[in-house]
C-alpha cells in the first residue's frame, strides 16, 4: 500500500473569510489543526508562512499567531536549521490520550446513565442514524465526525459539556492515529456502530454499570490500544518513519 498520501497545501487549505465564524486567527488555527489531525499534512512536513498565506489569502500575522497556538498544542514544532514543521507522531502522547479518554469517558457514561433525559437519547439515536448513513455512503470522514459528536453527546448527557474542548486537546494524538488508520483503510466501522448502540441502550436503561462496561469495551484498555499499533505493518511502518522527534528551539517561523 502506498504511504505517499500527503496532499498539497492548495488542496488542503481554502481561503478563509473575515466574515466567517470566529476571527482570522481562530479560522487559520482551525484550518491548520484540522489538516494536521486528519493527517492531510504529513507529520514532519514543512510549514511555510508564505505558502499558507497564499492558500488562505490572509496576511502572515494571523498565521504566525495560529502557529504559536499549534506549537503550544504540540502539533507543530520549530526545528533548528529546518524551520516550522508538523509535529511527529508521539506514541507516549498517544498513550496519555488513550488513558485520559478511557477514564474520563467511563466515569462520564455512568453519570450519563444516571442523569440522562429523553432528549439525550433522541440525539444519540439520531447520531447513530447519521453514522449508519455515512457508512452506507462510504463517507468515512463524515463517519469520523459523527463519532466525535457521539462521544460529545455522552459528555453532555453527563452534565460535563465543559470537558469537550479539554478532551479534544487531551486526545489529539489519538485522533491523528485514528485519521491515519482511516487513510490506510484500517477501519472497524460496523463494530463501532454496534458498540455505540450498546452504549446508548445502557444509558437509555439507566444502567450505569452496563454503560461503563460497554464504553470500556468500545475504547479498549490502554496497553491493548498501544499493542494494536503493531498489528498492521503499513500503519506501524508509517508511524516509525514519522515519529522521530526533532530538537525544538524558540518560536521562529519559516518565511
Amino acid at each position: 500500500m502506498s504511504m505517499d498520501f500527503e496532499e498539497s497545501l492548495d488542496t488542503v487549505l481554502t481561503p478563509v473569510s473575515s466574515q466567517g465564524d470566529g476571527n482570522l486567527v481562530t479560522q487559520v488555527h482551525q484550518a491548520l489543526r484540522t489538516a494536521i489531525v486528519q493527517v492531510r499534512l504529513r507529520p514532519g512536513s514543512a510549514l511555510s508562512e508564505k505558502e499558507i498565506a497564499r492558500c488562505l489569502k490572509v496576511s502572515k500575522t494571523p498565521i504566525r499567531e495560529a502557529l504559536i497556538r499549534l506549537v503550544e498544542e504540540r502539533l507543530v514544532t520549530v526545528v533548528p536549521k529546518s524551520g516550522t514543521r508538523v509535529a511527529p507522531i508521539d506514541i507516549e502522547r498517544f498513550r496519555e490520550g488513550c488513558f485520559a479518554r478511557l477514564h474520563i469517558e467511563v466515569a462520564a457514561v455512568a453519570q450519563a446513565a444516571t442523569l440522562r433525559k429523553d432528549e439525550h437519547i433522541i440525539q444519540m439515536k439520531a447520531n447513530l442514524s447519521r453514522q449508519r448513513d455515512a457508512l452506507n455512503r462510504e463517507a468515512y470522514w463524515d463517519f469520523f465526525l459523527c463519532d466525535e459528536q457521539f462521544h460529545g453527546l455522552i459528555l453532555k448527557a453527563a452534565g460535563l459539556k465543559g470537558l469537550i474542548p479539554i478532551m479534544e486537546v487531551a486526545k489529539v494524538e489519538v485522533d491523528r492515529i485514528r485519521s491515519l488508520k482511516n487513510r490506510l483503510g484500517i477501519r472497524r466501522t460496523e463494530t463501532v456502530i454496534r458498540q455505540h448502540e450498546e452504549i446508548v441502550d445502557a444509558i437509555a436503561a439507566r444502567d450505569p454499570g452496563r454503560a461503563a462496561d460497554a464504553i470500556r469495551n468500545h475504547l479498549g484498555e490502554v496497553d491493548t490500544r498501544i499493542w494494536e499499533l503493531g498489528e498492521d505493518h503499513a500503519l506501524w511502518s508509517f508511524i516509525e518513519s514519522v515519529s522521530r522527534r526533532p530538537q525544538k528551539t524558540s518560536l521562529g517561523f519559516t518565511a
